[in-house]
């Protein structure tokens, strides 16, 4: 993903006419020339409230690139409160229906996402299933925040899906960013626990150690015998998993979580003191 910059009077008090900064976006590559197209970017985003038509003329240009750019520039990204949102989200779906270009409804996606508006639902929910993964991507990037069970079961689908990144940002969504805890959601989680990327298995482990899952026990277990110490110690996935355990441990007095937190200790991953004392909790009394 690529790196935002950082709001301030750099991008506000820019010198540059709206057509010179568009003339550098449409020349660059948004993946590749990460500073020549979102600096530019960033700025026309904070010149909305002027440029409004504009950009919505951009937006039906039969240049594909101007598309894009105009998708981008609605979504406001980058700009925390966001101007005339309403309007913005309109143009977008407006610009659903005749579009075809996966690279323009990757920015679509991505700019519906960016406003948290209750009418992306249908499109993004539509757009996890899009033929291209990049759409895919962007999309599923965006399925939460929203209360709509409809999204959670877009979630759910994509988990499986064979493209990796939508695999990934789905398990992190449904694992990390959604509240919702049904046996469906941990069932999903629980089966990217045997996927082939540790990213992947690493979410789906954090995920059903938020839900005080105890089938989290074997897979957390085997991650740990699959690398040196000083490798998990540094996995930030890792330590988040501990501390949905030892919370969830400390809360229960569970013995099922003794072998995890035993090698949570030995490993020295997690707070020291927490995980012991949870451990403490979780250990039957000798008679």
């Amino acid at each position: 993903m690529n790196s935002q910059p950082n709001p301030g009077s750099e991008f506000r008090d820019d010198p540059r006419s709206t057509d010179e900064l568009l003339a550098l976006a449409l020349a660059s590559d948004p993946d590749r020339d990460d500073e020549g197209y979102w600096k530019p970017i960033a700025i026309l985003q904070r010149r909305l409230p002027w440029i409004l038509n504009e950009v919505q003329a951009l937006s039906r240009s039969t240049d594909l690139r101007c598309r894009e750019a105009a998708a981008t520039i609605l979504g406001q990204g980058w700009v925390g409160e966001k101007f005339a949102g309403p309007k913005c989200v309109g143009i977008l779906l407006q610009m659903l229906p005749v579009e075809s270009d996966p690279l323009v409804l990757a920015s679509i996606a991505s700019a519906l996402g960016s406003h948290r508006d209750a009418r992306a639902v249908e499109p993004l929910t539509r757009l996890s299933t899009h033929a291209d993964p990049k759409v895919r991507v962007a999309a599923v990037s965006n399925l939460y925040g929203y209360d709509d069970s409809r999204l959670i079961t877009a979630l759910v689908d994509r988990t499986s899906d064979p493209d990796r990144d939508v695999r990934n940002w789905a398990t992190f969504g449904l694992g990390s960013q959604v509240d919702a805890d049904t046996p469906v959601i941990r069932e999903a989680l629980l089966a990217r626990t045997e996927d082939e990327d540790a990213e992947i298995r690493g979410e789906a482990i954090v995920g059903l150690a938020r839900r005080g899952d105890v089938r989290v026990v074997a897979a957390l277990l085997k991650e740990l015998e699959s690398e040196e110490a000083d490798v998990l110690r540094k996995w930030v996935l890792m330590r988040d998993a501990a501390d949905e355990i030892v919370s969830h441990a400390s809360a229960t007095g569970s013995p099922e979580w003794t072998p995890v937190l035993t090698k949570l200790r030995e490993l020295e991953i997690g707070e020291a003191t927490a995980v012991c004392a949870a451990l403490d909790r979780c250990t039957p009394a000798a008679p």
